[in-house]
């Protein structure tokens, strides 16, 4: 999220300059947001230990709860879709692959994280684990955030005339790190200037949803 507020600045200074969302989080279960917030207030107790002796209870009160809203801030759908304009939007989406809870109690929730674009009505999607073996959105696995966002996009009369995929390559655990450097090549070498011309990019499909 500290790497979404940078490049949030940068894209301030561009012509077209794309609206940035905070990451988006998705839930299969209250337990497992519970978890997820969990973490974030173990994170600010942690931090506020750290710099006991420097700040008032206040202070520390404070901060925690600020850390709190940076990890909670965005969670749902409702927040992204009144953000959506057709002057465009970017945002990172990220929900457990599997049950959250399950792979909690063992070693650890599987995140997957990509990237979405939407402008006038065509939404594109860089998935670092996409792979071009099906034309249709239904049948694409691990992007449950975007299914239910095109169903939320149309239910609300908003028209999705277009959904475009991308991307690929991931092998291990390496697609959060690479939707970032999409992120980054994108606006900052870039300057969002190709962001939204999807039929003009090699590999990237257009899917029937």
């Amino acid at each position: 999220m500290q790497f979404l507020q940078q490049i949030k600045e940068i894209s301030s200074t561009f012509e077209r300059q794309p609206k940035i969302c905070p990451k988006l989080t998705m839930f299969r279960s209250m337990s497992s947001k519970k978890l997820w917030v969990g973490a974030a207030k173990r994170e600010a107790a942690a931090a506020g230990e750290e710099k006991k002796g420097n700040l008032t209870a206040e202070e520390e009160e404070g901060e925690g709860a600020a850390s709190i809203a940076s990890r909670t801030q965005g969670l749902t759908l409702g927040g992204l879709l009144r953000l959506i304009r057709k002057d465009g939007i970017l945002a990172v989406l990220t929900n457990p692959l599997g049950n959250a809870v399950q792979q909690q109690s063992k070693k650890g929730v599987v995140w997957h994280t990509y990237a979405i674009y939407f402008q006038d009505g065509i939404l594109g999607v860089y998935d670092p684990d996409f792979v071009p073996v099906t034309q249709r959105l239904d049948a694409c696995c691990g992007v449950p955030l975007v299914k239910e966002l095109v169903k939320a996009l149309r239910g609300r009369g908003s028209k999705v005339t277009e959904v475009w995929f991308g991307g690929g390559g991931n092998s291990g655990e390496r697609g959060q790190e690479m939707t970032r450097e999409w992120i980054e090549h994108e606006l900052v070498s870039r300057k969002g200037e190709d962001l939204g011309k999807w039929e003009e990019r090699e590999g990237w499909v257009k899917l029937h949803f």
